[in-house]
């Protein structure tokens, strides 16, 4: 089903997201800005995002919540709740949401 390989892709770029983060935690204060991975549900994107350290920080805690490029969202299974110069946050809703809401606890 679309939904769930959308919800295992964005879930699969957001540990990658989270592991360039736990990399890189001894030099955040001298950070500001980092390139995160697009965490949209095609496979096969490359893009990546400049974003300050203190954002991607506070997404990590809003939970079911995705980094994308612009353009890179999916309005069947995914609502934009946030936009921002060169991406947006967006939300899963119905199926996909409680695939992911299950695979943060």
């Amino acid at each position: 089903m679309r939904e769930e390989r959308a919800a295992r892709n964005q879930l699969l770029f957001r540990t990658v997201n989270e592991q360039i983060m736990s990399m890189t935690e001894r030099f955040r204060a001298e950070l500001s800005d980092m390139d995160l991975v697009c965490e949209c549900a095609d496979a096969s994107c490359t893009g990546t995002i400049r974003l300050r350290v203190d954002e991607f920080a506070q997404l990590e805690k809003a939970g079911n919540a995705f980094l994308v490029l612009h353009g890179h969202e999916d309005g069947r299974v995914e609502d934009v709740i946030f936009q921002h110069d060169g991406y947006v946050v967006v939300r899963k809703r119905g199926h996909a949401a409680d695939m992911v809401e299950a695979a943060e606890q």
